[in-house]
């Protein structure tokens, strides 16, 4: 979809959400009164030429009627052209200036279906408990239902994202949270809601040390418990 920037930008709102609504992530570009808009939505363009499920959306930061998407995303700060990546759930990952972005930096930006469910929860101020497992693995059951169980006693604090191993789709979301590769069971990450990796667990899944990793407010010196090569 293509914006003209004069008429279009100042709905730039509903641009976005028409996008999101069709499963698309967004590169939203951010200018104030066209400054370099050519240069920067070029950019934009070509990484959404990398991106089977992408758009491009303008933005002029002067617009008052934009007021409420500068809020959302934060974007008053800089006063350089910009892009935003903007995930298919509407949750906001990274920003570059036109000096710092790339077509193949922004596309790399675009999180994964499961990882942008974590991220959301990171910006609603939830934990995520990411229950890692193949197809076949026979604790995998135990494992959700006691990760469900702590999101219960967490009282809506927390969600449990299901991350398939084998999952072509979610291969970059996988390297990123680096699972054991010799483990041969389920695993789950305990994440709290500044996204800082709190606890790994195996079998057998408890419910309530699941929930009070969740609930932690700082990441450990040595998740585990393991403090033998710990610095602090």
């Amino acid at each position: 979809m293509s914006l003209m920037f004069s008429g279009a930008v100042a709905q730039s709102q509903q641009a976005i959400d028409a996008e999101l609504k069709k499963g698309n992530a967004v590169f939203l570009v951010v200018t104030d009164n066209a400054r370099d808009l050519a240069a920067t939505k070029d950019i934009a363009v070509r990484a959404k030429a990398l991106c089977a499920r992408s758009a491009v959306v303008t933005l002029d930061r002067l617009d008052k009627a934009n007021a409420a998407v500068i809020r959302k995303y934060g974007l008053s700060s800089t006063k350089e052209p910009m892009i935003l990546v903007i995930a298919s759930n509407g949750v906001a990952t990274n920003g570059y200036t036109k000096k710092e972005a790339t077509p193949q930096l922004l596309a790399e930006e675009i999180p994964t279906a499961r990882q942008s469910d974590a991220l959301l929860a990171f910006e609603q101020k939830k934990a995520a408990i990411v229950v890692m497992y193949r197809k076949g693995m026979a604790d995998k059951a135990a494992a959700v239902e006691a990760s469900k169980k702590a999101c219960a006693e967490m009282k809506g604090g927390a969600i449990t994202v299901e991350v398939d191993l084998d999952e072509k789709a979610e291969q970059p979301f996988i390297k990123l949270l680096k699972p054991s590769k010799t483990a041969k069971g389920t695993q789950v990450h305990v994440f709290n809601k500044a996204g800082d990796i709190i606890e790994t667990y195996t079998a057998p899944f408890s419910a309530t040390k699941i929930a009070a990793s969740a609930r932690q407010a700082e990441a450990p010196c040595c998740p585990g418990g393991n403090s033998k090569d710990c610095k602090k």
